[in-house]
C-alpha cells in the first residue's frame, strides 16, 4: 500500500518543499570524479560550539550535516531520500512511521548505527533537560520504539504534516548521535569540540577545531555510501572580513565561500569571471526584530530587563515598524533592488507564503499620530537602540537606512554594531536589545519558524508571550490537507503582521561562490551544505 522511500496517502502532497529552490550543480567532467585533495572553505563567522543540538548558528549545522547522518535526507526538488534508513512506511492514519535501517552504517568509532541509537537520539532531544533546539519540532511524538535491531518506529500523538522535513532538513535534520559517546562525554566537552566526543555517522569525521580560526574534517573511509566522499579533507577557515575573504578567493587560497554577502556579489563577479556564483529563491527573512516583553522566568528585573520594553506598546510597534519603515526604499538601497520588500512572518520563497505588504503601507503621518497617541513627541522623543552585527555589511546598510527613516518621524535610532557571537548570545539568551537587524534562518515551511517565534521556544527572539501564535503553529502542522493548510497560513501571516511580534523587512537573497575547479556541489541554500560529492578538478 505504501511505496518505499515515499510518504504515501493524504500526507504526501504536504511534503513538497525544495521545489522552490534553485538547483545549481557544478557539473563534473566526463571522466568522472577524482579522488583526493583538500577542499578549502571560508566561513564569515566563527563556529560557536560543536554540540549538534544546543549550539546556535548555521555554521555549526553546516559541520553537523557533514560529520553526522540522519535517517533520511532531501533533494533540491523536495524528494526524501535514504540515509541511515533504507526504506520507510507510514500508516494510513499518519500516526506511525516505521523505518528499516541499513546494516552497514557505522559511527566513526566503529559502533553500528542501529535502532537503539535512533531511539536514544529522539529521547535525548525530547528530554527538556538537554535544551535541544530541535525539541520544538517534536511535540507530536508520543514515543520511539525499537522493533528489532534494524527497525525503529515513531508513534505520533496526532498527525504532523512535517515530520519527514524535521528528520531530513530542519536546521541540520535529526542527526543520529552515539549513545556510548554521548553518555561518556559531558555537554561541555561536546561544545568544546573534543573530536572523540563528537562521533557521527557522516562522510567526514572531525579531526580538529580551533575556535574562531579553523576546523578540519577528514574522509571517513567506512562511510556507507560506496566511493564517497571524494576529497580527503575539508578545512574550514573563519574569515570574518568580506574583503579579506574575497582576496583569498581571488588568490586561489579558498575553493568555496559558504555565505557571500549580497552586496559583494558584483565585486567577486568582476574579480573572478569564471567563479560559480549560486543563489535561489528568497527563503531567508531579513528582519528588524523588536523585543516586546521579557520572559516570566523568575529572574530579577534590572536595567536591562525592564518590565515593559519600548516595543511592548503595539502603537509604538506599528508607528515604527508598520508605517515608519519604507521597505521598498531599503531594498532599493541595500540590495540594489535585487530582493523582495516583505512583511509576512515567512519570506517570499517559502511554502504557503502570503503577501501581506498592503497591511503596512509607508505612511509618516500615521506613524507620527500613533507615536503621539502613545505619549511621544517633541517634548518626549522616542529613542531606541538598533543593534546589528558585522557578519554581512548589508546589515549595517539596512540599519543606517532605518535610522534615517526613523529621523523622518521624529524618532532617534542609535546603531550598535557588534560581532556575530555577541548578537547570537544577546538575541537567543535574553540579552538587552530594543531592535536588531539580521537575516534569520532559511525556511522551508511556516512550521519551521516555530523554533524562533513560538512563545515557549528557547530562541523566541522578540520574547512575546502570545499563545495564539502557538495555536496557529499547532493547527497548521496538524492539518494534512494542503488547501486547508494554506487558509491557516494566510490567517497566521495576517495575524502576525497585525501584532508585529516578528518584523520582516524583505527576503534575503543567499549566495555561495565556488572556484571553477570545485565540481558537483549542489546549491540548496542554507538548508544543505554538503561536501560528500564534491571533487576537485585540479
Amino acid at each position: 500500500m505504501h511505496s518505499r522511500h515515499r510518504v504515501s496517502g493524504r500526507g504526501s502532497s504536504a511534503l513538497i518543499a525544495f521545489v522552490l529552490l534553485a538547483v545549481l550543480p557544478i557539473a563534473g567532467e566526463a571522466q568522472g570524479p577524482k579522488r583526493g585533495g583538500t577542499l578549502r572553505v571560508a566561513y564569515g563567522n566563527e563556529i560557536l560550539g560543536m554540540d549538534f543540538y544546543t549550539t546556535p548558528g548555521y555554521e555549526m549545522a553546516w559541520v553537523a550535516m557533514n560529520v553526522g547522518c540522519g535517517l533520511v535526507s532531501i533533494t533540491p526538488d523536495g524528494k526524501f531520500i535514504p540515509e541511515a534508513a533504507e526504506s520507510w512506511q507510514v500508516s494510513p492514519d499518519g500516526l506511525l512511521y516505521t523505518f528499516k535501517l541499513k546494516k552497514n552504517v557505522l559511527f566513526h568509532d566503529g559502533n553500528t548505527v542501529d535502532a537503539a541509537a535512533v531511539k536514544f537520539t529522539f529521547d535525548f532531544v525530547l528530554d527538556p533537560a538537554n535544551r535541544s533546539n530541535m525539541r520544538q519540532f517534536l511535540g507530536s511524538v508520543h514515543s520511539v520504539e525499537v522493533v528489532d535491531p534494524h527497525t525503529v518506529q515513531i508513534r505520533l500523538k496526532q498527525p504532523y504534516a512535517f515530520l519527514m522535513h524535521v528528520l531530513a532538513v530542519y536546521r541540520m535534520g535529526m542527526i543520529i548521535i552515539s549513545p556510548a559517546v554521548t553518555q561518556k562525554y559531558s555537554p561541555e566537552e561536546r561544545r568544546a569540540g573534543k573530536p572523540e566526543a563528537l562521533v557521527g555517522c557522516g562522510p567526514f569525521k572531525l579531526v580538529e577545531w580551533a575556535k574562531g580560526a579553523h576546523l578540519v574534517m577528514d574522509r571517513f573511509d567506512k562511510y556507507f555510501e560506496p566511493g564517497l566522499p571524494s576529497v580527503d579533507r575539508v578545512v574550514i577557515r573563519t574569515i570574518k572580513d568580506p574583503v579579506t575573504q574575497m582576496a583569498a578567493f581571488k588568490a586561489g587560497e579558498i575553493d568555496f565561500i559558504a555565505d557571500l554577502s549580497a552586496d559583494h556579489v558584483d565585486t567577486i563577479r568582476a574579480q573572478n569571471p569564471r567563479a560559480h556564483i549560486m543563489t535561489g529563491k528568497e527563503t531567508t527573512p531579513m528582519v528588524a526584530m523588536m523585543k516586546v516583553t521579557v520572559p516570566a522566568d523568575g529572574k530579577p528585573l534590572s536595567k536591562d530587563r525592564a518590565p515593559h520594553p519600548i516595543f511592548n506598546d503595539i502603537r509604538v510597534r506599528k508607528a515604527v515598524a508598520c508605517y515608519g519603515i519604507d521597505r521598498k526604499e531599503i531594498v532599493k538601497i541595500a540590495y540594489k533592488g535585487q530582493a523582495t520588500p516583505w512583511l509576512g512572518i515567512i519570506p517570499p520563497g517559502t511554502m504557503d507564503t502570503v503577501d501581506v505588504n498592503h497591511m503596512c503601507p509607508y505612511d509618516r503621518a500615521k506613524a507620527k499620530a500613533l507615536l503621539a497617541e502613545a505619549g511621544y513627541g517633541r517634548q518626549k522623543p522616542l529613542t531606541f537602540e538598533l543593534m546589528t552585527n558585522t557578519e554581512k555589511s548589508v546589515f549595517n546598510v539596512i540599519a543606517t537606512v532605518i535610522k534615517e527613516q526613523m529621523a523622518r518621524i521624529g524618532v532617534t535610532a542609535n546603531i550598535k554594531l557588534v560581532d556575530k557571537t555577541t548578537w547570537l548570545v544577546t538575541s537567543t539568551q535574553d540579552g538587552a536589545f530594543d531592535m536588531f537587524v539580521e537575516d534569520l534562518a532559511s525556511l522551508l515551511t511556516v512550521d519551521q519558524n516555530s523554533y524562533l517565534s513560538a512563545s515557549a521556544a528557547a530562541w523566541n527572539h522578540s520574547r512575546h508571550t502570545d499563545t495564539k501564535i502557538d495555536d496557529f503553529y499547532a493547527r497548521y502542522a496538524r492539518e494534512i490537507d494542503p488547501a486547508k493548510r494554506k487558509v491557516i497560513a494566510k490567517e497566521f501571516q495576517e495575524y502576525s503582521a497585525d501584532k508585529l511580534y516578528w518584523n520582516t523587512i524583505s527576503g534575503s537573497p543567499f549566495y555561495q561562490v565556488a572556484q571553477p575547479w570545485m565540481r558537483d556541489y549542489v546549491y540548496q541554500a542554507e538548508f544543505k551544505v554538503s561536501y560528500k560529492r564534491v571533487w576537485l578538478d585540479k
